[in-house]
């Protein structure tokens, strides 16, 4: 089991028991989750002392869903640093600094979007991944930061094609720039048709997973 589906053996198992009960039929909060888990994973760095994650995150939502998430505000975020120490601490990962969560309300966001910041600083608008083939329910994906590729139905990017792996690729958002890592995905990940580990991505490349082809967009 490679590093990317040890961190998603941990989430799922985290996230069912913190807000299973709590919210049976809200599942915003189980997408924070994984969205924040995805976040740590793709901002996670290597060095001399090992794997090493941001410590802070700020978690962006529209007004309308904030109002309705703050009276549940200290639970969640208390729940939601339980989970990144939780994912940390079994994949060998250690923080900058001791995990913090704040749920804040963000300007100019669309009802169900989420944005995730590490840096004290919201970042570029985002890129759409404009779908040229493979099986997908959706034309387009809007990415603005961490999100997930793959043939699970929880993923960002849902491709349910056999050609996809389950869990495929991380796409994340660093310094105004797309970037792609592939997550030991048994077809690989190939930009321009040239397979990657990780790569930044500019617009009009192209990205395969399997059959599966998406091109890369300003938002």
């Amino acid at each position: 089991m490679n590093f990317f589906e040890r961190v998603e053996e941990a989430c799922a198992a985290f996230v069912e028991r913190a807000f299973a009960n709590m919210f049976p039929s809200d599942l915003e909060p189980a997408q924070i989750a994984r969205k924040l888990v995805a976040t740590m994973e793709a901002r996670t760095k290597q060095s001399a002392e090992g794997a090493v994650a941001p410590g802070h995150y700020e978690v962006y939502v529209h007004a309308d869903d904030y109002q309705r998430l703050e009276a549940h505000r200290a639970y969640l975020e208390a729940e939601w640093c339980a989970l990144l120490a939780d994912v940390a601490e079994r994949v060998g990962i250690v923080f900058e600094t001791p995990p913090r969560i704040e749920l804040l309300e963000g300007d100019g966001m669309v009802a169900g979007a989420v944005e995730i910041a590490t840096d004290g600083a919201r970042g570029h608008g985002g890129f759409t991944l404009r779908v040229l083939g493979g099986v997908t329910s959706e034309p387009q994906y809007r990415i603005g930061g961490a999100a997930r590729v793959g043939r699970s139905p929880e993923s960002d990017v849902h491709l349910p094609d056999p050609s996809v792996s389950r869990n495929h690729a991380l796409f994340d958002v660093q310094n105004g720039a797309l970037v792609v890592h592939d997550a030991g995905s048994t077809n690989g990940t190939y930009v321009n048709q040239e397979r990657i580990d990780t790569a930044v991505l500019k617009p009009g490349d192209v990205v395969s997973f399997g059959k599966a082809a998406l091109r890369v967009e300003e938002a």
